[in-house]
């Protein structure tokens, strides 16, 4: 794989990035300190059995009294939902967004946020700082280890007339403050920690294999990929506290990394089957991860390998760089499988259009970012490949 020989980093993160359990306590005093009075709170309707939720909710009403809450958010957001909130944040009058949750609820705030300041359809500014007004600024609390939006300056929200997903991306949709916070993994389902999981490692290894990223998003990639890999390898974190902290950061610095870079053909299929069959987007990432690394070929192999040979150091001794892709690969099929993370029929109700997917994957504005140039074709080969 030939990459670049110069790299010009510009370093896109939150002001603050606070980690580790109970950190979720330090929001007051950072709204206070940056003058936010009038917040809007925008969390999962799913977490209402969740401790750490209500303890923050209790500690934002000591500071501020009664706090507004949306929890209109489907599990895939789209434009009208984003818009439906961007209306309570103008009527309130409110200073700041309050992103409680996964990626779903991460990005419907940020599509949010956007409109509430900018005139329009959120459509319109698909592609690269297509919007004119700074967005309101956005405090995020990631609730599962999954999608890094914490910390990345992109929301990806669904369209209709024709369904497809498409993404708004910005240095000005970072958020202001991330509070990575392990103690809302608590509440997580299994299935759904796995598959977040997933989720992240593509993040990771799709920033690190991506030919245009700078030495810090692959060296981020790199680190936020064998970590989340090591805890798959020993079957830790998923249902129980041990591995949340570990995680939890590691899907940021995954996060960081394919925000300062991209995410490539793993996304273009994934997003393609979320828009067209409402797969849940970790899911999808889960199951097309396998399957496109393999793909892929001897271009990843001497990457993939160094990411191999660290988390397998013994299993791996003595093979080659092609030896140690497959056993990477199989070993996340192996772990997708374990956990019934989902099937590709499964997610798409057995309905799946090829021809339909392959299309809207190959004019996804991230297509270009994978290390081998991919056609319809391509993604064509690689559904027919999984039996489907």
């Amino acid at each position: 794989m030939n990459l670049p020989s110069i790299s010009d980093l510009r370093l896109l993160a939150p002001r603050r990035i606070l980690t580790g359990a109970g950190c979720r306590s330090a929001l007051p005093e950072v709204l206070a300190e940056e003058g936010r009075r009038r917040p809007l709170v925008v969390h999962d309707p799913r977490m209402g059995d969740s401790a750490a939720l209500a303890d923050l909710l209790r500690l934002l009403e000591r500071t501020f009294g009664p706090i507004p809450v949306s929890t209109d958010v489907p599990g895939e957001p789209d434009v009208d939902c984003a818009q439906a909130i961007a209306v309570l944040l103008r009527k309130g009058g409110h200073d700041c967004v309050i992103a409680v949750g996964g990626g779903s609820v991460i990005d419907a705030a940020k599509g949010a946020a956007v409109a509430a300041t900018n005139p329009g359809r959120l459509a319109d500014y698909e592609g690269f700082d297509r919007f004119l007004q700074d967005p309101l600024p956005l405090y995020a609390l990631p609730t599962t280890a999954g999608t890094g939006s914490e910390v990345t300056r992109v929301t990806v929200l669904g369209v209709h007339n024709p369904p497809r997903k498409i993404s708004i991306k910005g240095a000005r949709l970072v958020p202001t403050a991330a509070l990575v916070d392990p103690d809302f993994l608590r509440t997580v389902p299994a299935r759904v920690g796995a598959a977040a999981a997933t989720d992240a490692l593509t993040h990771a290894l799709e920033a690190y294999l991506r030919p245009a990223s700078s030495p810090v998003s692959r060296a981020l990639g790199f680190s936020a990929a064998t970590a989340i890999l090591r805890v798959m390898r020993d079957g830790r974190g998923f249902g129980t506290p041990a591995n949340f902290a570990e995680l939890a950061t590691a899907s940021m610095l995954a996060g960081l990394a394919f925000g300062n870079s991209d995410v490539g053909p793993v996304h273009c299929l994934a997003e393609s089957i979320g828009a067209v069959y409402k797969a849940p987007h970790g899911a999808a990432n889960a199951v097309f991860l396998g399957p496109v690394l393999g793909y892929y070929g001897s271009i990843v192999a001497a990457p993939m390998a160094q990411v191999a040979r660290s988390v397998w150091p013994d299993a791996l001794a003595g093979q080659d760089d092609g030896a140690a892709t497959r056993y990477l690969v199989a070993a996340v099929e192996a772990f997708v499988a374990a956990n019934e993370v989902g099937t590709l029929d499964a997610l798409c109700g057995g309905q799946l259009d090829i021809g339909r997917i392959a299309a809207l994957a190959v004019t996804n504005n991230s297509n270009a970012s994978g290390p081998i140039p991919m056609a319809e074709t391509d993604y064509r080969a690689i559904m027919a490949s999984m039996g489907s």
